[in-house]
């Protein structure tokens, strides 16, 4: 088995005084032994991961991470990733996360680990424990994160509403951000040229957003799942809740032209902070 890179054993070290790792006893058979192995390593490598949350360091969060993962359902590279972290540190000056239980490690078909695991984290004055899960995939001889999640979270991701397109009207809770994307003048370069900043709601529920018959005939498609919504209009309302938990009313509407960077785009009529 390969084992993970230095870092990570650095902050094994850093981050485990108070904890232990499995040790085979004398009577343990060798074929035992090398499950508690397996077991201790997996232990090792998600504390170093943990370790490096709490130290805040982006670079060095990012180390573990694969370049593509599947983060709390979402799709993101590793820069990504880290940049969702990040704020949610900014929003949370008081998060703090350590590793209360190891629930099991599973050998998947594929090759990766499923490492299930209790995280003890706490932000905003609260201490919560949530059942959580990394999936380590061998990426060039280093054990990287592939997947990142938490019960929780997979579970209201997998309750999909469903929504109409306008004129219904539809109510959406979820994260407010702003992202970006860059466009590009004849014959430049599209990823300098212009940055172009938009606004996204995160759905904390996952979406399908049904065309009606009419809509259909005029070639206007359902789509399933959806998780990103542009949010278009009301932009001085929209800016003040930035970073925040928001409650969206307005009309959704399918994309139809190159400023719109989501596949259903949402026109606010009303933005409010969910406390």
């Amino acid at each position: 088995m390969k084992y993970f890179f230095s870092v990570a054993i650095v902050f094994f070290l850093f981050s485990c005084g108070n904890g232990t790792t499995d040790v085979a006893d004398d009577t343990t058979k060798s074929d035992s032994a090398v499950v508690v192995h397996v077991a201790s390593t997996w232990k090792e490598l998600a504390e170093s991961w943990n370790a490096s949350l709490n130290l805040r360091n982006a670079s060095i969060m990012k180390s573990f991470y694969a370049d593509s993962v599947l983060y709390y359902g979402d799709h993101l590279s590793s820069d990504d990733v880290v940049h969702r972290q990040q704020e949610y540190f900014a929003m949370h000056p008081d998060y703090k996360q350590k590793i209360k239980e190891y629930i099991e490690e599973i050998h998947q078909p594929d090759g990766t680990w499923l490492v299930r695991i209790t995280k003890e984290v706490t932000a905003n004055g609260k201490t919560i424990d949530y059942p959580a899960s990394l999936v380590f995939s061998d990426v060039n001889g280093i054990w990287k994160i592939i997947a990142e999640s938490d019960d929780i979270t997979d579970l209201n991701k997998a309750k999909s509403l469903q929504a109409e397109y306008a004129p219904a009207s539809t109510t959406i809770e979820g994260l407010l951000e702003e992202n970006t994307t860059f466009g590009s003048i004849d014959g430049g370069d599209p990823k300098s040229d212009a940055r172009i900043p938009y606004y996204v709601l995160w759905s904390k529920n996952t979406l399908d957003v049904i065309a009606n018959a009419e809509q259909q005939k005029a070639g206007i498609v359902s789509e399933y799942s959806v998780e990103r919504i542009q949010l278009i209009g009301n932009e001085e309302q929209i800016r003040k809740l930035l970073n925040r938990k928001v409650r969206v009313t307005g009309m959704l509407s399918h994309s139809t032209t190159p400023d719109h960077f989501t596949k259903v785009v949402m026109n606010v009529e009303l933005v409010e902070e969910v406390l």
